[in-house]
C-alpha cells in the first residue's frame, strides 16, 4: 500500500465523518427539545418540586441507574414519590451554613 493509497483512505474516512455531523447535530437536537419539553411538562404537574430541583436530580439519577433500559417518562413516573418521601426526609433539617462557627474549644480538646 502507498502513501497515496493511505492518504485517499483517510481523507475517504474523514470525508464519511464530516457527513454524518448534520444528521448526529439534528438527532442531538432533537434529544434535547424533547427532554426539555419533558422536564417543562413535569414540573406543571409537580409544581412543589420547581424550588428542589437538586433533589429531583439526584432521584432520578437514582432511579434511572436503577432501570437503565426505562425510558425518561417511565423514569420520571417511577421518581415521584421518591422525590416526595426525599423532600419530607431533607426538609426538616437545618442546611443553614454557620458563616463564623465557635473555634474556641476552651480546652484544646477537638
Amino acid at each position: 500500500m502507498t502513501n497515496e493509497d493511505k492518504e485517499e483512505i483517510i481523507n475517504l474516512a474523514v470525508e464519511r465523518a464530516l457527513l454524518m455531523l448534520p444528521d448526529t447535530v439534528g438527532h442531538l437536537i432533537q434529544n434535547h427539545m424533547t427532554m426539555t419539553k419533558l422536564n417543562s411538562e413535569f414540573y406543571k404537574a409537580h409544581p412543589e418540586f420547581k424550588d428542589k430541583k437538586d433533589i429531583v436530580a439526584a432521584v432520578i439519577e437514582m432511579v434511572e441507574s436503577e432501570n437503565p433500559l426505562d425510558d425518561y417518562e417511565n423514569l420520571l413516573k417511577k421518581a415521584v414519590p421518591k422525590i416526595s418521601a426525599r423532600i419530607k426526609t431533607v426538609e426538616p433539617l437545618n442546611t443553614e451554613v454557620n458563616p463564623a462557627p465557635d473555634r474556641d474549644f476552651g480546652n484544646g480538646a477537638i
